[in-house]
């Protein structure tokens, strides 16, 4: 075969000849005479680096100026200070203007500090286990509450701890994954000449509305498990406590021998834990949306794109910007998925056993604010459930909804760019998972309300047949 059919074989190859055939090429040419114009160096924007423990992205250039306000580290950031106040994500700097600011200390203060808030919740995890093994059996079912009494401290305590391990264990991949996260706003934001979407008050109107409707449920909980005469007046902080405990946390007085020092470390704890819970959905809420608003900027991209003339060098951009965020979409599911698991068997065991309590008869100390307090801790529950589902699905809804607009794409404008493009957004699984068990899609909430309904149909039989022996 003539040399020159062989180089045009080579030309219309599309880029799949590894370098060891184009040297090859190279020598062949060299050898019959043939000369070329050398070649331009492209030097690329972004380096590519495919193994597990170094970023996806990295930027050619070390940019000192300060990130874009509107980013999304530095958007998560005021909340991510006020959980640290709680023991979650130990980072320092996590307000800095820029990443590279921030550093992890294993044995810095704000670790230390986490450390000991997980060893009061590994205590109280401890003797509420020891508690469950002791009580749940079949009296638990005849009795109302039983099952609550049995369990709600085990696994209350045991997701407070369990969440601040895997904060932890986030806390030094969470600078790395920040790396990454600002390298694929710089590359879809073409290096600032476009802005991104305003996430500061998206996280601040989710922050308010979360914590504040949890410290209102909160509140209630406290009033519902203290007896009415401790809000008459008279009562110490020490007589405050010992109330409070012997209350709402039976579980452990039962068997540890009460005294001031153990109130107090319960009302830290348990106030912990009770953040710990809600700044768990907070927080997935919050990436979802940081990832979900990055789509709808490239899908808005592409849809004024099909009506413009684009070259081919146009649509490899784009095709280029949907795959960082899709691998950054999976490496954010890699790093939390463990979470989002915990957080949804979390909240589907509470929302089953206060369906359980609210269908059994009430004959509580003051009705009104039982009342009260079962239905708004119920409402809040399911519709934070409902959130994080709906604002995680959002992911894999934003990143499909675009391929009828490729489908329609006039044929002037259509190339082998857009063709790659269609084939890697249908094909692609884009979605964040519980430790890949499920993908969370809107399909997924029908599914959470059918298991949600399963068991309590199970769990209302079973009582009901055991009471009747």
């Amino acid at each position: 075969m003539p040399i020159e059919a062989v180089h045009k074989d080579h030309r219309n190859n599309q880029g799949e000849n590894n370098g060891f055939d184009r040297r090859i090429l190279s020598l062949f040419e060299s050898s019959r005479g043939v000369k070329h114009a050398p070649r331009p160096i492209r030097t690329p924007l972004f380096t590519r680096i495919q193994t597990k423990s170094q970023p996806i992205l990295r930027p050619r250039t070390q940019d000192s100026r300060k990130d874009d306000p509107q980013c999304f580290h530095r958007a998560i950031g005021p909340v991510l200070l006020l959980a640290q106040f709680f023991g979650i994500l130990p980072i320092n700097s996590i307000c800095a203007d820029s990443i590279k600011k921030m550093s992890f200390k294993k044995r810095g203060p704000r670790t230390l500090y986490s450390y000991s808030v997980v060893v009061g919740s590994l205590f109280m995890t401890s003797i509420s286990v020891f508690h469950l093994f002791q009580t749940l059996n079949a009296n638990s079912f005849r009795t109302k509450g039983g099952i609550a009494d049995a369990t709600v401290g085990a696994v209350f305590y045991g997701n407070s701890l369990l969440g601040n391990l895997l904060f932890l264990r986030l806390c030094p991949r969470w600078i790395s994954l920040q790396q990454d996260w600002r390298a694929m706003e710089n590359l879809i934001d073409m290096n600032g000449r476009k802005k991104g979407p305003a996430l500061r008050w998206m996280f601040a109107l989710m922050a308010w509305s979360v914590l504040g409707l949890a410290l209102i449920e909160h509140i209630l909980s406290v009033i519902n498990n203290t007896p009415k005469d401790v809000w008459e007046g008279g009562k110490t902080l020490e007589e405050f406590l010992d109330v409070y405990t012997k209350n709402s946390h039976t579980f452990i007085v039962k068997h540890v021998e009460y005294n001031f020092f153990l109130g107090m470390l319960i009302f830290i704890i348990s106030r912990i834990a009770t953040f710990t819970w809600n700044f768990t959905d907070l927080f997935v809420m919050m990436i979802s949306t940081g990832l979900a608003e990055r789509y709808i900027i490239l899908n808005n991209r592409v849809t004024r794109a099909t009506t413009a003339q684009l070259t081919v060098a146009d649509w490899h951009e784009i095709r280029e910007c949907y795959a960082s965020l899709s691998a950054l979409v999976k490496k954010v599911d890699s790093e939390i998925s463990g979470i989002i698991l915990l957080s949804f068997a979390n909240n589907i065991y509470f929302i089953c056993l206060q369906l359980l309590n609210g269908l059994s008869p009430n004959d509580a100390e003051r009705p009104l604010i039982n009342s009260l307090y079962f239905f708004g801790s119920f409402i809040f529950l399911i519709g934070r459930t409902v959130s994080v589902t709906l604002l995680t699905a959002r992911i894999n809804d934003e990143c499909k909804v675009i391929l009828p607009v490729l489908y329609n794409c006039p044929s002037a404008n259509y190339c082998l760019e857009t063709q790659r493009l269609q084939h890697q957004i249908a094909s692609d699984d884009v979605a964040l998972t519980g430790h890949r068990f499920f993908s969370i899609t809107r399909n997924f909430m029908l599914a959470v309300a059918g298991a949600i309904v399963t068991y309590e149909v199970v769990l209302l039989q079973f009582n009901i047949a055991i009471s009747q022996d």
